[in-house]
């Protein structure tokens, strides 16, 4: 009978192994950012008038570690700062025409990289588990939109 093994193990081993072929890739193609950084980029790039806050809240970060990689990334000008209509004590943050073009050249390595790490998954399979990462996420109380 095959043992099962603490959830812990079945999530971070198959994460370890998609962020390690995610940074080779990343070296490979000369992309100077951690996945923590494209992740940023992506909430930017799909919601839209976010601010330092949001994003550390989205990924249940301290707003300090948010504001230093906020700041690598307004450095390489792939976001820029703008004051918010509303409320002049915030920033929204904006993808630059060069953030949108690390964006697409990074969407498209992690396309590469998921199709290589899901190759024999059939789509039962891979719509099961997408389904049980969001009951995990939800049962933690962080329920992640799903971007279709």
């Amino acid at each position: 009978m095959e043992q099962v093994k603490p959830l812990g193990y079945i999530l971070g081993l198959p994460l370890r192994i998609f962020l390690n072929q995610v940074a080779v890739e990343f070296r490979n193609r000369d992309i100077e950012l951690t996945f923590e950084q494209f992740i940023m980029l992506l909430l930017i790039d799909s919601k839209g008038d976010l601010i330092q806050q949001d994003i550390a809240n989205h990924l249940q970060k301290d707003k300090s570690i948010v504001v230093r990689q906020m700041n690598g990334l307004i450095e390489k000008e792939y976001v820029v700062r703008l004051p918010n209509r509303t409320d002049k004590r915030k920033k929204n943050l904006i993808l630059t025409t060069k953030g949108t073009e690390i964006m697409n050249k990074i969407t498209e390595l992690n396309f590469e990289v998921s199709s290589k790490l899901l190759s024999g998954v059939d789509e039962d399979d891979y719509l099961a588990f997408g389904r049980v990462l969001n009951k995990i996420q939800e049962n933690g109380g962080f329920l992640i939109e799903q971007r279709q």
